[in-house]
């Protein structure tokens, strides 16, 4: 649903309908698995780019269609997980208009990968840790972090290689900045809406909320998508594999993952997303998704400064972790 850290409130959902880490500790048999997991997880996140380009219809109609199928998932997980999805909450509002921004987060980032290419939208989607940790201090009143701040800067240089050299792609470029902003003003958001309610029926509600919206714009514009099943196959099992596998799946697992293993570990494997989308993409699409050798290099530097905040985070062993984009659509 496009990493994230919260609070010690437990796991929340993020903009991609990933989760926020808690972190926690178990015996080494079952932190196994969960690494296994998280790794099956990570590999997931990096289709959801790939589906993007795959699913032959608009940007609008692919968002739509997810926040319907994934709606539709977390409501059948809370049945199992017996998790209520009672409207009854003072955040129930604060729920819906978060959704907005996901909404906001989610089509900017597959209008990034239809005027520009998957690779692109998950490499400037890449840099939401570092505009959150921008963000947050505004909300948390803290003192920004000059280390965090001079990363940031050279993760802006490695973006402005990327757009100078990427010509054909400025305007996927744009998109993908835009949409790496709204994931990290929806993760501050998230993690201070996490500290005080269950995560999936967060989840459920910011996807009613978005879908919801985005529905009644597109009946307007008389745009809604055809039924499902009237689609070509192709499309059907892009949507399918989106809305439950990349979306519901990656988001059940999550909660799973995230209380067994610690938010330096969940951090460094979400590097790897842009790194799987990328070498998927080059196989599908050698012509379209090959980039400049420096474009790459860019992308290897602004990952390289994801690893060392994250290593500089543990080392500073803070018992409040801030919130940090786990990156992507």
């Amino acid at each position: 649903m496009e990493a994230v850290k919260a609070g010690d409130a437990g796991p929340g959902p993020t903009a991609n309908g990933r989760l926020q880490p808690a972190g926690g500790s178990s015996g080494p048999h079952a932190r196994r698995n969960a690494v296994v997991l998280l790794h099956l997880t990570v590999f997931i996140w990096g289709w959801t780019g790939i589906l993007g380009k795959w699913i032959e219809q608009s940007a609008l109609h692919i968002v739509y269609v997810r926040c319907a199928i994934a709606c539709a998932g977390l409501a059948v997980v809370a049945l199992w997980m017996r998790r209520s999805l009672s409207p009854r909450t003072p955040d129930l509002g604060r729920y819906l208009l978060t959704g907005l921004i996901i909404l906001a987060h989610w089509i900017t980032f597959y209008l990034s990968i239809k005027v520009g290419s998957a690779s692109v939208a998950v490499a400037c989607l890449s840099t939401g840790a570092f505009f959150t940790a921008l963000i947050t201090p505004y909300w948390t009143k803290e003192r920004v972090s000059r280390f965090e701040l001079l990363l940031g800067a050279v993760v802006i240089a490695a973006l402005l290689l990327i757009f100078g050299l990427e010509t054909r792609y400025r305007e996927g470029i744009l998109l993908g900045t835009v949409s790496a902003l709204l994931s990290a003003w929806f993760n501050v958001v998230n993690g201070r809406l996490v500290q005080r309610g269950d995560a999936v029926r967060i989840g459920f509600y910011e996807l009613l909320g978005a879908g919801a919206v985005l529905g009644i714009w597109l009946a307007v514009q008389r745009d809604l998508p055809p039924p499902l099943w009237t689609m070509p196959a192709s499309d059907i099992a892009g949507h399918l594999v989106l809305g439950l596998i990349c979306t519901t799946f990656a988001f059940t697992a999550g909660i799973h993952v995230l209380k067994q293993l610690t938010p330096f570990t969940v951090i460094l494997t979400v590097n790897l997303e842009p790194v799987y989308t990328i070498l998927i993409a080059l196989l599908l699409w050698p012509e379209s998704e090959r980039m400049h050798p420096g474009s790459y290099a860019g992308i290897g530097l602004i990952l390289a400064c994801i690893t060392v905040n994250g290593w500089r985070q543990r080392q500073l062993q803070a018992k409040v972790v801030k919130p940090q984009s786990l990156a992507h659509g």
